[in-house]
C-alpha cells in the first residue's frame, strides 16, 4: 500500500502542478480578451471557458488524488 500511496500522491501533485501552469495560461488569455474588449476592436479572441473547465476539472481529479495518496494506510 506504501507504494500505491505514494504513486498517487505523487500523480497528484503533477496534476495540480500542470492545472496550476494552465492557470496562469488562462489569465494571459482573458487579460488579452479584456484588452481587446475595452478597445473596441472587431476582432475577438477565444473563448476561455472551455480552458477554465478543463483547468477546474485537472485541479479536482489533482486534488483528489493527492488527498488519497495521503490518507491510505502506509503499511
Amino acid at each position: 500500500m506504501q507504494i500505491l500511496s505514494r504513486a498517487l500522491f505523487l500523480i497528484g501533485l503533477i496534476v495540480v502542478i500542470a492545472s496550476l501552469v494552465y492557470l496562469g495560461m488562462n489569465v494571459i488569455s482573458i487579460n488579452q480578451l479584456h484588452a481587446v474588449a475595452y478597445a473596441n476592436k472587431s476582432n475577438e479572441g477565444p473563448n476561455p471557458v472551455n480552458n477554465i473547465m478543463i483547468m477546474t476539472g485537472l485541479s479536482i481529479v489533482g486534488s483528489f488524488l493527492a488527498g488519497l495518496g495521503l490518507s491510505m494506510p502506509k503499511r
